[in-house]
Order: C-alpha cells, then sequence, then structure tokens
C-alpha cells in the first residue's frame, strides 16, 4: 500500500506543474529508438554524409544541430521529405507547453511453436527482445521549463520481466496484458519506471540525470562498449557539441556484484549471495559498481567520422571511491588500480564514399600483451592474460523508391574467448590476478534489478554491458528494409551466428604456451577447460553451438493514433549447450503488436 501511496503522491507533484505555454525549448531528449533519428540517419545517408552522432539518447537541440549540418536548399524528393519530417517534428516539440501529458496503450501477443525446450523460453531468448518490449499501459510526462530544462517520467502497468508462475515461451500464447496470465498481483511489474530522468541544455550542450535507454555505436547487431539491449541505465551523462566535435562523459550505475552474485555447485544447488542477506527489499545495499566513460568523435571531412570511446568499470565492495576513476579528462588506463578499475578501448569510424553507401567499423581492447609483457602466444612457461579484442565491420546502402528508402546492411562481428571477463578484487582465499570459482569479477556483465511481485521478491538480470553476444562469438547479418516515413515500414532479416563455450559465466584465468590445449585465444572455441560459475559440468561441452535466424518485420501507422505491427522469426539452433549429442532444435516466435496513443 505505502509503495502505491507513493506513486500517487509522485503523479500528484508532476502533474500540478503549470500548464502555461513557455519559450521553444529543444532540451527534449530523444531515446535511442526514436524515428526522427532515424529519419536523420537515413538522411545523411542517402546524401553521402557520414552517419551523425551514434551516442544515443539525443537531445533535441543535438538533432537540430545535425539538421543545421545538412544544405537544404539542395535536397529534392525523398530527402526533402525526411528533412522536412524531422525539422517540423522538432519544432513542434520544442513549443510543447511547459506539462504535457499522454497515454499510450500496447497490446503485445506473443506465439511460439516449441514451448518445450528451454532454450526458446525467458525474454533473454525471444527476438523481439525485453529492450523493445511495451508495458500494457503507459502514462507519460514530459515538462518543458523554459529554455533549458526539461523532464520525463512514465508510470506503466504491465507484466514483469521474471515473474513466478509463468514464463515467456513456455506456452503457445503469452500477452503483455496483466490479469490474463494469472489472476494476482504477483505478475505485476514494480521496477517502474524505465524511463525518468531530469534534462538540461543549451545549444551545444546536455546533461541528463535518471533513467534511460543508452546506446554507443552504429552496429546493427550490436555495440561493443554500450549495447542497446540493455532496458535502462541509471545513469549521468553530460556531452557537448560543436560543428566537428562532440564529447561525451558518462556514469552508469549498478548493482555490486556481492549483492546478487550466485553459484551452482556440482551437486547441482544454488548457492546464496555473497552478503548472505537474501534477494528482497530488506537487502542492504552495499558497494559501488559503476560504468565510467568518455567518449570522443570527430568528422573528419563531410564523409569521414573518428570515434575514440575509453571507460572503466569501477568497483569498491566497501563503497571506497577512488575521485580520479570519474575525472572526465584522464587516461583511464593509466590509474593502475587493477582491484578496483577494468580498463576497456574501441575505435570506431564510417565512411560515406558515395551517395547512398557508407562503410563503418569498430574494434575494442579489453586486454592486450603490449612488447615486453608475457604473451600467451609466444612465451613458454610463463602465465599470462589471454588477449581480449572485438572486431566489427559493416555495409550500407540506402536509395529512395517512392515515396519512401529502400535500406540494406550487411554486417560481421568476431569476439575473442575472454572478451569482458576478468579476475574480481582482492577477496580472501584467492590468488590474485587469478578468478577462483565461486567469486565475481570486474567485468563487463552487469545487472538490472527488478521487482516482480508484491511480496518483494527481488531479481537481478545478468547480460554484457556492451555486445549482446559476448566473447567467443563469429556473427553475420543481413537486414533490408522499406520505410515510408510516418506511414509503414518493412524488413527482413537473416542472422547467423557460430558461439563457442565460454559465457558470462566463464572463470577468467591466465593462460601458458606449455599448454596448448589451454589456449583458447581464437573463436569460437570448442573446449571450455576453466571453472564454470553457473555450470558446473561446463567440462562436458564439445562444440561450437550454430545459430540461423530468418525473420520478418512491419508496423502500419493508422489514423487516430493507432498503429499495428509484428514481427515473424524462424530459430534453428545446431549443438545447444555447445554439446554435440544434443539434438537440433527449432522455434517459430511471433510477436503481435496493437498500439494507441492518445495526446
Amino acid at each position: 500500500m505505502k509503495r502505491f501511496t507513493s506513486i500517487l503522491i509522485v503523479l500528484a507533484i508532476v502533474s500540478c506543474m503549470a500548464f502555461a505555454a513557455g519559450s521553444d525549448n529543444y532540451q527534449k531528449i530523444y531515446a535511442v529508438d526514436d524515428p526522427v533519428y532515424g529519419y536523420i540517419s537515413s538522411l545523411y545517408l542517402l546524401e553521402g554524409y557520414a552517419m551523425p552522432s551514434t551516442t544515443g539518447p539525443w537531445s533535441g537541440s543535438e538533432l537540430s544541430a545535425m539538421l543545421d549540418y545538412i544544405d537544404s536548399t539542395t535536397l529534392s524528393g525523398v530527402s526533402r521529405n525526411l528533412y522536412d519530417i524531422a525539422r517540423t517534428t522538432l519544432d513542434a516539440d520544442a513549443a510543447d507547453p511547459v506539462y504535457k501529458a499522454a497515454l499510450e496503450i500496447d497490446e503485445e501477443i506473443y506465439l511460439n511453436s516449441n514451448t518445450s525446450e528451454a532454450h526458446f523460453q525467458g525474454w533473454d531468448n525471444w527476438r523481439y527482445g525485453w529492450a523493445n518490449s511495451n508495458a500494457f499501459l503507459n502514462f507519460i510526462n514530459d515538462h518543458h521549463l523554459g529554455e533549458n530544462f526539461y523532464g520525463y517520467f512514465d508510470f506503466s502497468v504491465g507484466v514483469a520481466k521474471d515473474h513466478t508462475t509463468k514464463k515467456l515461451g513456455d506456452s503457445t500464447l503469452w500477452t503483455n496484458t496483466p490479469m490474463l496470465l494469472q489472476n494476482d498481483m504477483k505478475q505485476l511489474d514494480f521496477s517502474i519506471p524505465y524511463r525518468a530522468f531530469v534534462a538540461a541544455g543549451g545549444d551545444n550542450w546536455s546533461v541528463f540525470f535518471g533513467r534511460e535507454r543508452l546506446s554507443w555505436g552504429n552496429g546493427t547487431t550490436g555495440n561493443f562498449i554500450i549495447g542497446d539491449h540493455l532496458k535502462y541505465h541509471n545513469a549521468l551523462r553530460f556531452t557537448t557539441y560543436e560543428g566537428s566535435f562532440k564529447y561525451t562523459f558518462l556514469v552508469s550505475a549498478f548493482p555490486h556484484p556481492q549483492m546478487y552474485y550466485e553459484v551452482i555447485d556440482n551437486d547441482g544447488n544454488m548457492k546464496p549471495a555473497l552478503n548472505g542477506t537474501g534477494h528482497g527489499q530488506s537487502q542492504y545495499m552495499n558497494g559501488i559498481s559503476c560504468f565510467i566513460g568518455h567518449r570522443l568523435e570527430w568528422r573528419i571531412l563531410k564523409n569521414l567520422n573518428f570515434t575514440l570511446t575509453e571507460g572503466v568499470m569501477y568497483m569498491s565492495k566497501d563503497n571506497k571511491i577512488d575521485l580520479i576513476a570519474f575525472s572526465p579528462a584522464y587516461l583511464y588506463h593509466n590509474n593502475y588500480t587493477r582491484g578496483n578499475t577494468n580498463s576497456i578501448l574501441a575505435l570506431e569510424a564510417d565512411w560515406s564514399f558515395a551517395k547512398g553507401w557508407d562503410v563503418y567499423g569498430q574494434m575494442t581492447i579489453d586486454e592486450f600483451c603490449l612488447p615486453g609483457e608475457a604473451n600467451p602466444a609466444t612465451t613458454k612457461g610463463t602465465k599470462a592474460e589471454p588477449n581480449a579484442a572485438g572486431f566489427l565491420a559493416g555495409l550500407k546502402y540506402a536509395t529512395g523508391l517512392g515515396d519512401g528508402i529502400l535500406t540494406a546492411n550487411v554486417e560481421g562481428a568476431y569476439t575473442t574467448p575472454y572478451l569482458y571477463l576478468r579476475d574480481g578484487d582482492t577477496q580472501a582465499g584467492e590468488t590474485p590476478r587469478e578468478q577462483t570459482p565461486g567469486r565475481y569479477g570486474i567485468n563487463f556483465v552487469v545487472a538490472l534489478r527488478d521487482m516482480s511481485n508484491t511480496g518483494g521478491t527481488q531479481n537481478y538480470n545478468l547480460d554484457f554491458l556492451g555486445y549482446k553476444y559476448g566473447g567467443d562469438a563469429i556473427v553475420g547479418n543481413l537486414n533490408v528494409e522499406y520505410v515510408v516515413p510516418q506511414k509503414w515500414t518493412a524488413s527482413t532479416n537473416l542472422f547467423y551466428m557460430q558461439h563457442g563455450t565460454h559465457d558470462m559465466h566463464t572463470v577468467w584465468t591466465r593462460i601458458t604456451n606449455t599448454s596448448p590445449d589451454k589456449m583458447n585465444q581464437k573463436a569460437p572455441t570448442t573446449h571450455h577447460q576453466t571453472a564454470n560459475n553457473m555450470d558446473p559440468n561446463a567440462n562436458l561441452r564439445d562444440s561450437v553451438a550454430t545459430t540461423f535466424v530468418a525473420g520478418i518485420s512491419g508496423a502500419y501507422q493508422l489514423p487516430y493514433g493507432f498503429s499495428v505491427g509484428g514481427q515473424l522469426d524462424y530459430i534453428m539452433i545446431k549443438n545447444p549447450g555447445n554439446i554435440s549429442a544434443n539434438a537440433t532444435i527449432s522455434d517459430v516466435q511471433a510477436t503481435v503488436l496493437l498500439s494507441y496513443r492518445l495526446n
């Protein structure tokens, strides 16, 4: 009852703010999947410009600056239409009153053909993805204060990601509509709101603080530092931009692993969290865990971009803070605080070599042996950190066709087996610079916390911060899409992945060249030779798991705020669980979307 009372008080406060119109305010924050950014990206591609900033979300001021970079007097046809739609939308949003409310109703129906396989159950195995899902009912509050301040808060009623008696995929039919799955309160999602923040900005800067979805990069299958597959970040972000340069500083906080880290022992029993207090509202929250990063984007020429990103995962189990880690102008790799931080570096570039064509790439380095350091590939008899890196490259093509844009994109990625993994801070009984079974690591696996029922059960959903498929993978993807702006879209997608035996629970270890069977330097691996904190039988993994997905999707905008859409995917997995004795499995997953929005 106290929870609902608090929610009503918050709604009353935000709803009682002034309704009077104010000056034009371009500080609205546009989500990473907002169509306006998509229209601007398509415009840049059609006109032969390198892609606009890929560090989302974006303020209205920044998106407006992206349009200003285009010489609108030279535009015609589809390009002119894209420009006009984006400009009209931004200007209309900027002229909104101080307070604006909207109501969204989203009915999502999920159907699948294989209800017996665990590989196809749960949001982590549903192609549509949890980050893209919507609550059944969503009440949205926008606030434009003066010319420089913006606030957003959504209050939703929906179904929790993990609730007590029913899991997505274990029955043929599933839905996001409360009370249809089970007639009690335990299935309701009490982790709301998923978007709630305050923002401030000017003509060339923006800062926001709160909960929002993030994405860093233009990858189709994912991005190496921050992927868009996480439904939200609890973050503080500052960004400034002008002409050919943009700088972003981010702090994104997560629960410390000591709050949730569990392992399965050799008897198949789950050991409790390391702090031993259980998962509930009364759990004492302790420790600091956050990603800290800065990202610099240069537009070297009209058609060439270059991006440098450096960041650290900072952890302190006793809440101690080394402020140098929070410096927005420092080389994080020179912190020399291995017991608290794990650094990562990424380089990105894209080149529009002709109108309608763009080639892009990403490279990330998590661990790399410098000259003079022990190298596991060449040094015999000495243990060394395994190299950990990822590489991604893609090609895009776009052309105007009728009233819309036809886009084709091919992309490939390669990640080494130990990417995102590492040892932990100094823990009792642990050999320095070695992660022992049952211990967490200062790695790039993060947790989102959910409250899934009225009893206060707390779930920690683990995922990679960066590339959603993690390390030890080879990925290929082909996508073709046709978009008629503000009317309808249709796309088809082919996805192929070979994934080795390593996963987010693989225990990190140093390796030596004297035991070639322990090298595991190249992906995809066929043997899991270290311990695994969630699979005591990981040593039985003996093959590469191969996944193939063929899918189609589309959406159509109807009058009066209504829209319909859907996605259909055929999925086949060979050697599921990386065990050759397992038979090939398949599933057909369908998602039907019905939406209504009242402004």
